[in-house]
């Protein structure tokens, strides 16, 4: 098992308007059997941080799967319990509109990673 985290994203209104609403997880299995992946999303108001996404499902060898979540906070966290290093995870922030955010994009390298 391999735990990777985004650690805490900053993403505070820019005249009034926060860079990123929303949140696509691209994760692809590399590996050549079934893994399971446990997504976690928290927000973070003062010293508080709250779970609002949790998500555990499977992904067969070579399946890629997209996950949009919701982002509107000044701070978030996303957290991937994945079941082989096999298992690629990116991330990129978008606005209202759709569009990438460059400051809220993360590859796979990235992501800090603990074995458990």
């Amino acid at each position: 098992m391999a735990f990777l985290t985004t650690g805490l994203v900053n993403n505070p209104p820019l005249q009034g308007v926060r860079p990123s609403s929303s949140l696509s997880v691209l994760l692809t299995n590399n590996d050549v059997a079934t893994n399971t992946v446990h997504v976690r999303g928290f927000y973070q108001v003062g010293n508080t941080k709250t779970l609002y996404v949790e998500e555990l499902f499977s992904l067969r060898p070579g399946e890629v799967a997209i996950r949009d979540y919701y982002a509107n906070f000044d701070n978030f966290e996303f957290n991937f319990i994945v079941s082989s290093p096999a298992i690629a995870v990116t991330l990129w922030g978008k606005d209202a509109q759709g569009n990438l955010q460059t400051a809220h994009r993360v590859v796979a390298q990235e992501l800090e990673q603990f074995e458990s």
